[in-house]
């Protein structure tokens, strides 16, 4: 039989950070895909490390550590990626309010600053924001590109083994039985991503899991050089550091009178400028459920193109439109040793891109 330390089920970026993780510790590792590549959450993101989002601690923490391996991972297998931060504009009083509070309680922690109208303008922006949150930590590659690379670079340069097209059916310690035959493994980590039910269901069962299905578009490049994420006051309401803020009660009050259909559809604006092109990422929408259906609804589309054209003061010509799935639940991640050397691995909050690196490393120390 074909042998391995360890065994991963899935070539996402969890799994891939959990086979660089393992290897670094000096273990032979096999990664499995049942796709001929990754074709899950991971390449349909904006392939953005989000460190300013995430709550203080834990997350914060995660998401910076994995920013440090980012770039390092992204540098030796010479994925084009940059590290220009992001950027919050705020569109009136109320989004003003929220970034000021926010710089006022954690700018000293989160290193922000708050910018003026010019230094908006000076991204090529329309002088029309009030003023903006600026974050020096956010990284940006193009996700499509970046997570085959990855892949590639593990197997000519740590010694991985890849093996795409394979079901993983059971895992029987040290059997693993696939699709493709049977090997044998010391000790295997599922990070399966949506995939509640093939492998140990019944440690999902009870975990108030879903999945959450978004719209995401992509457009051509708009002539001009964007260099941090963009984002408008809408994502104060989505992202965990700015929950407690006093001022964000009012802003969704507003939202929610005057345009409910933006927190119907769960629709905050990102726009993310990716690769040599300079095409433009734009999204997203967030619906949850037990199951998703595969059907985009075009309002939800036409909105976030409204919305990026409005930040961006220009018209975009859209050259592709996708859905995204990835697992929702009431935490974060989830990690869970569901038989004897077997763990599970679930990133629940749409953060995989941001934390997955700094958690592999955190897993495999223990």
């Amino acid at each position: 039989m074909n042998t391995c330390d360890v065994a991963i089920v899935g070539a996402g970026i969890a799994g891939l950070a959990h086979a660089l993780a393992a290897s670094r510790q000096g273990l032979k590792v096999t990664v499995f895909e049942r796709d001929s590549a990754a074709l899950g959450a991971s390449i349909r993101n904006f392939g953005l490390g989000l460190a300013l989002g995430q709550r203080p601690g834990d997350m914060r923490t995660l998401a910076l550590r994995s920013r440090e391996i980012w770039l390092d991972v992204l540098a030796q297998a010479g994925c084009w990626h940059k590290a220009q931060g992001s950027l919050i504009i705020a569109r009136d009083a109320a989004e003003w309010a929220v970034l000021q509070e926010f710089q006022a309680v954690r700018g000293a922690e989160y290193h922000t600053q708050l910018v003026g109208v010019d230094d908006i303008a000076a991204q090529g922006l329309p002088a029309t924001a009030l003023g903006g949150l600026f974050s020096p930590s956010e990284i940006a590659l193009e996700a499509r590109v970046a997570i085959p690379a990855i892949a590639r670079w593990l197997q000519n340069m740590h010694g991985i083994t890849f093996v795409f097209g394979t079901q993983v059916n059971a895992i029987t310690l040290p059997h693993i039985h696939t699709s493709s035959g049977v090997w044998q493994a010391g000790r295997a980590i599922v990070c399966a991503g949506h995939d509640f039910q093939t492998l140990y269901p019944e440690a999902f069962a009870g975990q108030g899991l879903k999945r959450c299905s978004l719209q995401m578009l992509r457009t051509r490049s708009p002539g001009f050089t964007l260099g941090p994420a963009l984002m408008t006051g809408l994502s104060t309401l989505r992202y965990e550091a700015f929950d407690d803020l006093a001022s964000l009660a009012a802003l969704r009050a507003q939202v929610r009178e005057h345009d409910p259909f933006l927190l119907d559809e769960g629709i905050h604006l990102i726009v993310q400028q990716v690769g040599h092109a300079g095409e433009l990422l734009i999204g997203d929408s967030h619906r949850y459920g037990e199951s998703v259906g595969p059907f985009n609804t075009e309002a939800v589309d036409a909105r976030l193109l409204q919305l990026a054209e409005a930040a961006l003061g220009r018209r975009l010509e859209v050259a592709e439109r996708w859905q995204g799935i990835y697992a929702s639940g009431p935490g974060d991640y989830l990690v869970r040793d569901v038989a004897p050397g077997v763990m599970a691995v679930a990133i629940t909050a749409g953060v995989g891109m941001s934390i997955s690196f700094a958690l592999a490393e955190r897993n495999l120390a223990r």
